[in-house]
């Protein structure tokens, strides 16, 4: 973790939820200025927002010890570029009649997040041995969908994207745990990213499977 200034130490652990809470908030609202916009911008929002978005989550990642005044703009720029993908990726589910998916699916996240995340808080069960299945799982998950780039079956697709959705919503039980055991030195934005991740992914794989079962039904 990046270290603190002397005087941060004393920091109270509410202090650190609200400036993680306070964090994700914002974040937000940057997300959905970008998803608001990129349909103006055309299809190259998606180009741009992947690519930035890769570009400043490596710096966020590897460059930890950057001013926090700049960290804290390159989160927000960040969310801003990951808004400009998910604009279009909206956009697409709107243009094909699937409008109330995309609302289902947000519902759907905001409500399992929260269920999962009062789970995390309030459990006395220590769920930090989850992070190494939890990795295993995500590099499982990323090669299938390299496959699946080359593989046009539906329902390999459905079971990547179910896949997704279950191990999202271990790392939102992961990371809220360790948000809440988290050293007073422990850095805000750090977290912000983790559960910012967790939530966004967690509702893309919802929007897929909500899509491919309203799909299903025409």
């Amino acid at each position: 973790m990046l270290s603190r200034p002397a005087d941060v130490a004393i920091r109270p652990r509410g202090t650190l939820l609200g400036q993680v809470l306070g964090l994700l908030a914002f974040s937000m609202l940057f997300t959905a200025g970008g998803a608001l916009v990129a349909p103006f911008l055309g299809r190259s929002a998606f180009l741009v927002g992947v690519i930035g978005s890769l570009v400043t989550l490596l710096i966020l990642i590897f460059a930890r010890r950057l001013a926090a005044p700049l960290r804290l703009g390159l989160f927000y720029l960040f969310t801003t570029f990951e808004g400009l993908t998910l604009g279009i990726i909206i956009s697409a589910y709107v243009a094909a009649g699937l409008g109330s998916v995309v609302v289902l699916a947000a519902g759907t996240t905001a409500g399992l997040v929260a269920a999962l995340s009062a789970f995390a808080w309030t459990t006395k069960r220590d769920l930090s041995g989850m992070g190494s299945y939890l990795f295993m799982g995500l590099i499982g998950v990323l090669i299938a969908s390299v496959i699946g780039i080359f593989v046009g079956a539906p329902l390999f697709h459905l079971l990547i994207a179910s896949a997704t959705a279950i191990l999202f919503s271990g790392y939102v039980l992961y990371d809220v745990q360790q948000l809440k055991y988290a050293n007073v030195n422990a850095d805000a934005i750090g977290l912000a990213i983790s559960i910012y991740l967790d939530v966004l992914n967690l509702f893309l794989a919802l929007l897929r499977i909500l899509g491919f079962f309203s799909s299903s039904d025409d």
